[in-house]
């Protein structure tokens, strides 16, 4: 035995052995997030085929298609230029740029399966907002205060100052710094 692996299997015998216990407790903990992720990512299975529809919707066959999108697919499937488009394009520039006119199911699939991830998406974002604004150190906001905070932080609209600051009917100038300077006084 070299030196490096005395050393090593000095270093294993050292260790002490996890426990029966622990590991009884580690394999119901995985088993427990199996049946989780298992549970989760069921409602995907039962809606692959519309993700098909929406992610690659030259590659999916016609007949396995929700009625009221065949004959949309199956325009769609038949343009040369459709199909450069989605291949050139992100998918969301892509449905936008599809004539509303000729493919209104098609659209209509594509924003409610976009809808689905933006909303969870926000959903994430808020938690993590509400997360920060309420902790050990701001503990007495109440639940209206934390509303509105919420609200503000997850709102994409943009205040429209110069529109608030023109509808103030007089401004407060014991708020503003006044400028002292020397008397000219002789």
């Amino acid at each position: 035995m070299e030196k490096n692996d005395l050393t090593h299997f000095l270093r294993l015998k050292s260790m002490s052995p996890v426990s029966a216990n622990k590991l009884k407790e580690f394999s119901q903990a995985l088993k427990k997030l199996h049946t989780e992720f298992q549970t989760r990512f069921q409602d995907f299975k039962n809606i692959q085929s519309s993700l098909d529809v929406f992610s690659m919707p030259f590659n999916v066959d016609p007949e396995n298609v929700s009625a009221e999108l065949q004959l949309e697919i199956i325009e769609m499937q038949s343009s040369t230029h459709l199909k450069q488009l989605f291949l050139n394009s992100t998918k969301l520039d892509f449905y936008r740029a599809l004539p509303k006119a000729e493919f209104p199911k098609i659209i209509a699939h594509a924003q409610k399966i976009m809808a689905m991830f933006a909303s969870s998406y926000v959903c994430e974002q808020t938690f993590s907002t509400m997360k920060l604004r309420k902790n050990s150190i701001r503990n007495r906001l109440t639940d209206e205060h934390l509303f509105a905070l919420l609200k503000v932080a997850s709102s994409q609209m943009e205040p429209a100052f110069e529109n608030i600051m023109e509808d103030q009917k007089q401004f407060h100038m014991s708020h503003t710094p006044t400028m002292v300077g020397p008397s000219n006084k002789s």
